[in-house]
């Protein structure tokens, strides 16, 4: 580029030279115009052609270089602008992973505080007192003095058998508070609160149970599955916080001293 600009310099400079030639020839013979003549004003015509052309080249290139600089600053704008969304972005990373790290220490304190209010309940609700057997009214003495009707009847009296304790038609249970089962003292007549499954005894040692179709009970059984589904129930579907319990069989209960003893799992399915 700089070699041609120098070399059209030089060519501008020998045509103004050859004219100035021209026009003192001129002056000499002014009789009449000579090849000399001509040929002056033909170079002094290139030249100009070619000044005109150096300045349209020079004027080109200055408009590439400032066309250049812009675009370098438009570039280096997009970068800052690039840089600045990815430092946004980083920032609400890290204010997402915070919030993450509260919300997990929050569901571990609220599972440790279902747990401790299972053991309290638990604990607190008083064993079922056993019921003692009537005993038969003793035979008063027949006196001598009275009818024989009197000693018949007091004699039928004495022979009837004592009442027979029917158990209760449904029982209640919040979760398997023991390894396998239920224990005995857990389980209530009338609850007082929202319990999770209701045992129906079938004998005296037999018994099945389901969960509750009551929907309060059922979203504290989905706040943790693990602590009041699992050790009861076989899932068929995935349990989901917003979702309803299915019973598709009851479960089968034994009893075991001072536990019911689960046989058999219920099987359940969630829906939505």
């Amino acid at each position: 580029m700089m070699m041609q600009r120098f070399r059209k310099g030089w060519l501008l400079v020998i045509g103004l030279t050859v004219s100035l030639v021209a026009q003192a020839q001129d002056g000499e013979t002014a009789s009449k115009p000579s090849f000399y003549t001509y040929l002056g004003l033909i170079l002094a015509l290139l030249a100009l052609i070619g000044l005109v052309l150096l300045w349209w080249q020079n004027r080109l290139a200055w408009d590439k270089i400032n066309s250049e600089r812009r675009s370098a600053t438009g570039n280096s704008d997009g970068v800052r602008e690039l840089s600045g969304r990815v430092m946004s972005l980083e920032r609400d990373n890290k204010a997402l992973i915070v919030k993450m790290k509260a919300l997990d220490e929050q569901v571990i304190q609220l599972r440790q505080l279902v747990r401790s209010d299972n053991r309290q309940a638990a604990t607190a609700v008083p064993s079922t007192p056993a019921v003692e057997p009537r005993q038969a009214p003793a035979q008063q003495p027949v006196r001598p003095s009275e009818p024989v009707q009197k000693s018949a009847a007091v004699s039928a009296q004495s022979q009837r058998p004592a009442p027979v304790i029917t158990p209760p038609v449904k029982l209640y249970a919040r979760t398997a508070d023991v390894p396998g089962g239920f224990s005995v003292s857990s389980l209530v007549e009338t609850p007082n609160r929202p319990m999770v499954f209701v045992i129906t005894p079938t004998g005296p040692t037999q018994a099945t149970f389901r969960v509750t179709d009551d929907p309060e009970a059922q979203r504290l059984a989905l706040s943790d599955p693990y602590s009041y589904l699992s050790d009861a129930c076989n899932y068929q579907s995935r349990p989901e916080i917003n979702s309803r319990i299915h019973m598709i069989s009851d479960g089968k209960l034994q009893l075991q001293g001072e536990k019911w003893h689960i046989v058999e799992k219920a099987e359940i399915s969630f829906y939505v």
